[in-house]
């Protein structure tokens, strides 16, 4: 039912880093088993991880610029109106929701997760995270409830660190609220029930008992979290995605949803530590109300970033993803599966 094609291709040449000998080059063109796109895995040990030092820039005068540290945020961030948020600002722990003052939707939030100005990966401890969760999905609920199911879709997403695209470095997720789920999330949907339509079964179901089974992609469990590397990464470091089964909508997913995706999330974060990664973007994706709760499934996806080398700083994001919409990926999903699930037993913090 769920197909796993790749075609691996090779290019001859005469390499002068052994001296002039014939060589072959491996390149992997992959087919996501769901959307049927192409993904490239190339570039094997050219590329690594690029980690710089984020904790330099907590510094006093950065500090006084940044509109999310403390001394700054009730002065300088916009508020709710009373008739949406009567307090202006939802707060939940050192998490403060306030409206993206350069909006992408309706409903544009800023979760401001701490006050600290920089948290490190090693820093990001439950409460940190359950809270900053909780409350964005606190306004998601506040947003789709007043608009009476006319936006229907719910995203949580972040950019953690300069290399994912992050403006700011003091720590933030941000809530959108809408009726245009954005390009991956509606393709997301729609190959979903066509699976369904075709087999009779929840793609996203299927896929964890799969990968359960087949053991070269499942990293390991959190609860009603399933951990796993897709079969076709979108990002050049690779990808790693939660899968929550049974949970579907926001008004399914609850506090204790929420504690599983963070007890992951601190085995993923010992990973990303233990390999140099100090960067990532994160897609949290909900069912819309109604009948995509039959074939659709929480999960999230969190892309590792970097830079190509810490001089320049160039992006690990080029014309193949940007001109081709072709991810590629310098290593294997099954090499970091099995990475990661050496570090899965690592506790809490």
């Amino acid at each position: 039912m769920l197909k796993f094609n790749k075609e691996v291709v090779y290019t001859d040449l005469l390499d002068p880093r052994e001296d002039f000998r014939p060589q072959k080059i491996e390149t992997e063109i992959r087919t996501d088993p769901l959307t049927g796109e192409s993904g490239r895995l190339a570039h094997f040990g050219v590329i690594r991880m690029q980690k710089e030092d984020f904790l330099a820039w907590d510094t006093p005068e950065n500090r006084s610029r940044c509109p999310f540290c403390p001394e700054n945020l009730a002065k300088v961030t916009p508020q709710y109106p009373p008739q949406f948020i009567p307090e202006g600002r939802l707060k939940r722990g050192q998490t403060t929701i306030i409206p993206n003052i350069a909006p992408y939707d309706q409903y544009s939030a800023l979760a401001v997760m701490s006050r600290a100005h920089i948290v490190p990966l090693e820093k990001m401890t439950t409460p940190l995270l359950k809270d900053a969760l909780v409350a964005g999905l606190d306004f998601a609920r506040r947003a789709a409830a007043r608009e009476n199911g006319r936006l229907p879709y719910q995203l949580i997403i972040w950019n953690y660190m300069p290399p994912s695209g992050g403006g700011l470095v003091h720590p933030h997720l941000q809530i959108i609220v809408t009726g245009f789920p954005g390009n991956l999330y509606r393709k997301t949907l729609e190959h979903s029930q066509n699976f369904y339509r075709e087999h009779g079964k929840n793609y996203w179901q299927e896929l964890c008992a799969v990968e359960k089974k087949l053991g070269k992609r499942f990293i390991g469990s959190t609860g009603a979290g399933h951990w796993l590397t897709p079969f076709v990464p979108q990002g050049l470091l690779g990808e790693f995605m939660v899968v929550f089964p049974e949970v579907k909508t926001i008004a399914d997913c609850q506090e204790d949803t929420l504690q599983d995706l963070v007890a992951g999330l601190q085995r993923l974060f010992a990973y990303f530590e233990e390999m140099g990664i100090a960067s990532f973007n994160m897609g949290l994706f909900f069912a819309p109300v109604g009948e995509a709760e039959k074939y659709f499934s929480l999960h999230a996806r969190f892309v590792p970033r970097t830079y190509l080398n810490p001089q320049e700083k160039p992006s690990d994001i080029n014309a193949m993803q940007m001109s081709l919409q072709e991810p590629v990926t310098v290593i294997r999903p099954e090499t970091q599966c099995a990475e990661l699930r050496e570090l899965w037993g690592k506790g809490e913090k």
